[in-house]
């Protein structure tokens, strides 16, 4: 049901769009200068699967029979329906396939590729649908050419308008677009450019004017990336028909606005995602600096435990030998209280030294003396996967939360538990990302687990933990990763017993996993920090 409903509603706005974008039309094909359904129907491929090409053929066969009314037998409407679903679903299955386009736009190198077939897969709509109405004798031969130039140049303003805007932003996605003030200056650039440029009489013989749409896209682009080139296309061309539509513009001036239109989508594109290319590799740069500081930091632990081995070593055989001749001490038959005395004052000494060794890699590992604070559970998991919302962007993950208002603050140090929630949200993206999961989901609810403890569970859409890895999952150097240290759950462990809490793998009811950890509400009394 689902699928038929998601069919259905691409065939309705198949037929909107077109009847929406039936403007100019070059008689008596009904050829559009622009024409957004071909961009709607590949990205409905790309975004569903290839298996969704049927709904393609209706679509087609609806609009050419309803919306453009072409005077021709149903056979040669069946032809051209056919014509345009072969030519976009072959469009679709190289870049899904050989091609290994991503639909989310992460380099140029697949914005190269989807301009690259985009532009051969309108010519060839093009020629096959001109070809078949000219071969019935609606289409001169002296007219053969022109029709297929502005068939293919409206279909491809269509596609490049559309199916980068879909992919980039239909998506669920961790960060949302947010209007602001510049993005209101933004628009407002974009408005008064083609007001300069349509809306002033003394412009109309200067087209270099043209020229004034560049500065807000490439302002735009700069600013906000692939995701903001694309609506700053999508608006200035919606300004671009209005202008056409209400200032009865001839058909020579339709062609050089189409043109212009092309060329202001491409650059945009292009220079947006250079943009969006610079910034993820940014991103991966800093994410790697990380993992360096990560690798560091467990070298030198390893270092420090050898160290430790070495300074533990002395004070505990020294405990060990003093301890001894306490023992022979209390066997004599005169005791010696002075002597007795003097060598448990010393077995003391050496038991404070190896507590004060073994209380140097606690600060290391906690990272200096443990602070208390009161702290809401929203704000708690927010700051908490505040920096990996780009890594779950780029990944095409989203991150949603659930938290009832009701839940009580809690008082925790909160950059240890922080690290627990890190880890736990940072292996979900990892699962993810490396299983190429279809439902690409991630859920933080956190909820009251009894009068004096919360909640926090963290569930992904990943494959899950191994069956034969589940029972030593917290134990040191057991991972499920290829390249994994094996140690983030059990830090994660001793964090959480430290704040009176435990932590344990649930059972997920939507496939993936579900790791769940409590926290006191209160302190239990006699806890010292």
């Amino acid at each position: 049901m689902k699928s038929l409903r998601l069919s259905a509603g691409y065939l309705i706005l198949y037929v909107f769009l077109d009847w929406v974008s039936y403007i100019h039309p070059l008689l008596p094909l009904a050829i559009t200068p622009w024409n957004p359904p071909p961009g709607l129907s590949l990205a409905f491929l790309l975004l569903f699967g290839l298996r969704k090409w049927p709904a393609l053929l209706i679509a087609a066969l609806l609009a050419e029979t309803f919306v453009r009314d072409i005077p021709a037998p149903f056979a040669y409407l069946a032809a051209s329906s056919l014509a345009l679903t072969t030519c976009y679903s072959g469009a679709a299955a190289l870049l899904l396939g050989p091609l290994r386009f991503d639909t989310v736009f992460r380099s140029l190198r697949d914005l190269s590729w989807f301009l690259a077939v985009a532009l051969t897969g309108a010519l060839l709509a093009a020629l096959a649908y001109v070809a078949i109405y000219t071969f019935a004798g609606l289409v001169p031969p002296d007219k053969f050419l022109n029709s297929i130039l502005r068939f293919w140049v409206g279909d491809v303003i269509g596609i490049i308008v559309i199916v980068p805007l879909l992919l980039v932003h239909t998506p669920f996605k961790t960060i949302h677009w947010r209007w602001t003030g510049e993005t209101t200056t933004q628009a407002a650039s974009v408005a008064l450019a083609l007001w300069i440029i349509f809306g002033l009489e003394f412009t109309d013989e200067f087209k270099f004017f043209y020229l004034l749409l560049f500065l807000p896209l490439i302002w735009i682009a700069m600013r906000h990336g692939i995701r903001g080139s694309t609506l700053a296309i999508l608006g200035t061309q919606l300004g671009l028909i209005a202008a056409v539509q209400t200032g009865g513009h001839k058909a020579a001036a339709v062609i050089e606005l189409q043109l212009l239109m092309l060329a202001l989508a491409i650059t945009g594109l292009f220079l947006g995602m250079a943009v969006t290319s610079r910034r993820l590799l940014e991103s991966r740069l800093l994410e790697q600096q990380a993992e360096l500081d990560r690798a560091l930091r467990f070298a030198a632990a390893g270092e420090m435990t050898s160290a430790l081995a070495h300074e533990l070593n002395q004070p505990l055989s020294a405990l060990t030998s003093y301890l001894h001749a306490c023992q022979l001490l209390l066997t004599q038959p005169k005791i010696q209280h002075t002597l007795l005395t003097g060598t448990m004052g010393k077995a003391v000494n050496e038991a404070r030294r190896a507590g004060q060794v073994v209380h140097r890699l606690r600060n290391f590992y906690r990272g200096g003396i443990v602070q208390r604070q009161q702290i809401s559970i929203m704000a708690f998991l927010k700051e908490g996967i505040a920096p990996l919302l780009n890594r779950a962007e780029r990944h095409n993950i989203s991150i949603r939360i659930s938290c009832p208002q009701k839940l009580p603050d809690i008082r925790v140090d909160r950059v240890q538990l922080e690290t627990v929630l890190h880890n736990l949200v940072y292996n979900s993206i990892d699962a993810i990302a490396e299983a190429r999961s279809a439902r690409r989901e991630i859920i933080i609810d956190a909820s009251a687990l009894s009068v004096d403890a919360v909640c926090i569970c963290v569930a992904d859409t990943g494959p899950g933990v191994p069956s034969e890895v589940q029972p030593q999952i917290f134990e040191p150097f057991t991972t499920g990763k290829i390249d994994g240290t094996g140690l983030g759950l059990a830090i994660s462990r001793s964090l959480v017993e430290a704040h009176h809490g435990k932590i344990w793998l649930d059972k997920s009811f939507a496939g993936g996993t579900r790791f769940c950890f409590s926290v006191p509400v209160s302190i239990p009394t006699g806890n010292h920090d």
